[in-house]
């Protein structure tokens, strides 16, 4: 992706600030208006469905799924295609009598092409009797068709940051990670994503009792094919939550009889409420953060009665108060058919002390009024460091669950908790943002402007929810980042690219101290060549051509220290401390 000019950041930062921070997982009300969309906007493919994907024997069948509201309510027909290259596999026309409409196709075997090949789908609204010419064909859907027997299967779950706010489907790290092993092995990869903007980790009285198993009997207006995935994940919603969306992941493998290669995951953000909660600290539960982050991301202590539940604003902590932790979900995602590997995604900086102020106004929205609102706009000030520690926390949280998911395993080690190499400098509104800075730009906009105000509660909300979240390079970094990390190589047996290094830290860095830092291979220092890209862990970084420096903490820990080192030719290893370092 190029890097963006000066200029367009000036225009990002003028749209962000009409707009609530806190939508990073979309948890918050916020300003914003939708705007015109463009006329090849429309229809617009909402999703493909290709089963078998790899194939290995016979036809590939095919689903595809139309949205165009607008065509729906004129008594339009439109005509799809599937095309690889120039070549078109698949087609037909399709009357659109409610706004989803749904075709199927099949493609034979002796179509199907023998490498990844990339695929197109798009949809025109069809000639009419009377002589009307076609319109314009509409956004295409992007995907990859290939022969194959055995594809790296992955399933996605969690809120708006695992569902890729704000992206198209292929750009999304979920998909990418797939990809990215599906080449590296040569199987070829298919992706089942569960998750939805705004889900919470656990709302345990939905389904009554943490009866997961009750989630199948419920449908979402999100999912109009009822498959569990949700076509409309740009929508805001508290629930499916991440348990639930686990259990449909599992029916769905039980039901296609296929098992699972890894599971993404993340949550707990949204239970704590984005802004009004992590941020300033109104939501009730919210105002002590490291409790709260223990009591949400770990499942650890919850008051029997939740204070949230009649906050007069969106908020996640309304259901999601108390509820399961993450190792629970991590041990719930490795029981899916295929005792799958698990990636936890670490969370990134969406805002920080290098992001721009945040203006007063973000806290006039409905319900926040009176003490509220005054608590509000005195906490402001802090809502970059609360950030900054909601980040550290909650990642500390990630990796403690996947140790003692790893330490309870009767197979062995299956979770990491693995890092995107986000630092406070890729955060809203910064130099080198990797997060969506205005809420009218990203790819999924145009679905937005029609779908949240027909199937969201707080629509406004709900269509400038893409602020903050990772933009198509900030997605890209993180699959790119998983791919680095020596777990998930060995659970799919990649080649290291570079030596068995070893990370040397303090256990104690006191704060503002110094402190050095220095990588070996077998006790000295690696050959001659080798580039050091220091992450110390809290936000910040550093490049080298030498393999030690020294570091000061200016806050407490804990931190977890990574380093890339890069070689002559190219090849990267990751290299993460063995423990995490505490400042105090």
């Amino acid at each position: 992706m190029a890097r963006r000019s000066s200029a367009a950041r000036r225009v990002g930062a003028v749209g962000a600030a009409a707009v609530l921070l806190g939508q990073l997982v979309s948890g918050l009300p916020a300003a914003a208006q939708p705007l015109a969309l463009p006329g090849s906007a429309f229809p617009l493919v909402l999703d493909v469905d290709l089963t078998p994907d790899p194939v290995c024997t016979g036809p590939v069948r095919g689903r595809v799924e139309v949205y165009d509201p607008a065509a729906a309510k004129a008594g339009a027909t439109v005509e799809w295609r599937v095309r690889a290259g120039e070549k078109q596999l698949a087609g037909g026309r399709l009357d659109m009598t409610a706004h989803v409409g749904t075709a199927e196709f099949s493609i034979p075997f002796d179509r199907v092409p023998s490498t990844e090949t990339a695929l197109q789908v798009d949809a025109r609204i069809a000639p009419s009797s009377d002589g009307q010419a076609p319109g314009r064909y509409g956004k295409v859907w992007r995907d990859t068709l290939r022969r194959g027997c055995h594809p790296v299967r992955v399933a996605s779950v969690g809120d708006s940051v695992v569902w890729g706010q704000g992206l198209d489907h292929d750009q999304k790290f979920s998909h990418l990670t797939g990809q990215s092993l599906g080449r590296a092995t040569g199987r070829g990869f298919q992706l089942k994503d569960y998750s939805i903007s705004g889900a919470v980790l656990d709302a345990p009285d939905l389904p009554a009792g943490n009866h997961d198993a009750d989630c199948l009997r419920t449908t979402e207006k999100q999912d109009p094919d009822g498959d569990g995935e949700m076509e409309f994940g740009e929508v805001t919603q508290q629930t499916p939550d991440v348990f639930c969306q686990l259990e449909r992941a599992g029916a769905q493998a039980r039901s296609g009889g296929y098992g699972l290669d890894l599971v993404v995951i993340n949550g707990c953000i949204n239970d704590l409420d984005p802004f009004f909660g992590i941020g300033v600290g109104i939501t009730p539960g919210s105002e002590d953060l490291p409790k709260a982050v223990k009591r949400e991301c770990s499942g650890i202590g919850a008051a029997a009665e939740n204070p949230a539940k009649n906050v007069p604003y969106f908020s996640g902590a309304k259901v999601g108060y108390g509820g399961r932790g993450m190792r629970a979900a991590i041990e719930k995602a490795h029981s899916l058919p295929g005792r799958p590997k698990v990636i936890v995604a670490d969370f990134y900086y969406a805002l920080s002390r290098s992001s721009s102020p945040i203006p007063v106004k973000t806290c006039s929205v409905p319900g926040v009024a009176g003490a509220r609102l005054a608590s509000c706009k005195a906490a402001l000030g802090n809502v970059a460091e609360r950030y900054e520690q909601y980040t550290q926390l909650a990642n500390a949280a990630y990796r403690q669950a996947a140790a003692a998911a790893n330490k309870a395993s009767h197979d062995g080690p299956y979770a990491v908790a693995a890092d995107g190499l986000f630092t406070v400098d890729n955060a809203l509104l910064t130099p080198d943002s990797k997060v969506w800075n205005t809420p009218v730009t990203d790819p999924a906009f145009p679905l937005r402007t029609r779908a949240c105000p027909e199937l969201s509660a707080t629509p406004v909300q709900c269509l400038s929810a893409a602020v903050g979240h990772p933009d198509i390079e900030g997605a890209r970094q993180y699959a790119d980042a998983f791919l680095l990390n020596p777990h998930v190589r060995e659970w799919f047996h990649l080649p290291r690219q570079g030596p068995q290094a070893q990370l040397n830290v303090p256990e104690h860095a006191p704060v503002g101290s110094e402190v050095r830092m220095s990588v070996t291979v077998n006790g000295a220092p690696p050959a001659p060549g080798y580039r050091y890209h220091w992450y110390f862990g809290d936000g910040t970084q550093q490049e080298t051509g030498e393999p030690a420096l020294t570091h000061a903490y200016d806050r407490k820990g804990p931190w977890l220290p990574r380093l890339v080192m890069t070689g002559p030719g190219g090849g990267k290893v990751l290299v993460e401390a063995a423990r995490g370092l505490t400042a105090d």
